[in-house]
């Protein structure tokens, strides 16, 4: 991996990890087929949450994890859950959906090219730091390998 591969992921792991990617109303509605009045009475009672901005028109901008948890409740709330259902349920995946962002922050190493596949640095594999595992993917399935380190 090149210096501006290396510099381009570690933006991207930073971005990710100060939730930086954020939507409007509007396109929070749009994209998951939630009205924004159904938005704005889910944000009053709590089960989301936006961020107001910083700037004078002061609208709220909402975080690709309530982006996320939004389509979760929606999901929900189509097989016949409550919405007060819907949003419990949508906060034990938030758990889960929160390991994954710090496992994607913490591990991702970038992309790089290996015996001819396009595979994923998952990081040092070994307590040593002396091995790392990577992941690509073929027939949409991942396999795994382990490297010398570097």
């Amino acid at each position: 991996m090149n210096n501006q591969d290396a510099d381009f992921f570690k933006t991207f792991k930073t971005q990710i990890n100060k939730h930086k990617f954020t939507v409007g109303i509007s396109d929070l509605a749009k994209t998951t087929g939630v009205s924004q009045t159904q938005l704005r009475y889910w944000e009053q009672k709590g089960y989301i949450h936006s961020q107001k901005a910083t700037e004078k028109n002061t609208a709220h901008r909402f975080s690709y994890g309530t982006l996320m948890r939004v389509h979760f409740i929606k999901a929900m709330l189509d097989e016949g859950f409550t919405l007060a259902a819907a949003a419990q349920r949508a906060s034990e995946h938030g758990t889960q959906m929160e390991m994954m962002r710090i496992f994607v922050t913490n591990a991702f190493e970038g992309v790089e090219e290996r015996d001819g596949h396009h595979m994923i640095n998952l990081g040092y594999f070994d307590e040593a730091h002396t091995k790392n595992l990577y992941v690509y993917i073929v027939d949409s399935q991942p396999h795994y390998r382990v490297y010398p380190k570097k």
